[in-house]
């Protein structure tokens, strides 16, 4: 019996995780999410698509802000563009490689070998 899983990591760097503290109230956010800061907070958001280099952190795991604020968060590494879950607007590699630019998260495509 195989086991699916997705790869994460696409680079040598390696990940490192945070705290997030994560805005009430805005629904679930599954794993693997870009991630902003509110601007009026300061807490995170899923990033909305629309601006580059305003994506953060990564969600880590699966939260429904309705009862959970807080969770661990990818705050560096190298990861997989096409494991991540986009907002449905963002579709070129271009627009997801900017959203995080000055963030320590990089995404790219699995290499080819």
């Amino acid at each position: 019996m195989s086991t699916q899983y997705t790869e994460l990591v696409a680079g040598t760097e390696p990940l490192v995780t945070t705290l997030g503290i994560f805005a009430g109230g805005k629904g679930v956010i599954p794993a693997l999410t870009p991630l902003m800061q509110d601007a009026a907070s300061g807490a995170l958001v899923v990033w909305n698509g629309e601006q580059a280099n305003k994506a953060v952190y990564v969600s880590a795991f699966h939260l429904d802000t309705t009862g959970q604020t807080q969770a661990q968060v990818y705050k560096a590494g190298v990861l997989n563009v096409d494991a991540l879950n986009w907002p449905e607007s963002v579709t070129t590699l271009s627009a997801k490689v900017a959203a995080f630019v000055g963030s320590g998260i990089s995404v790219q495509p699995l290499a080819l070998v």
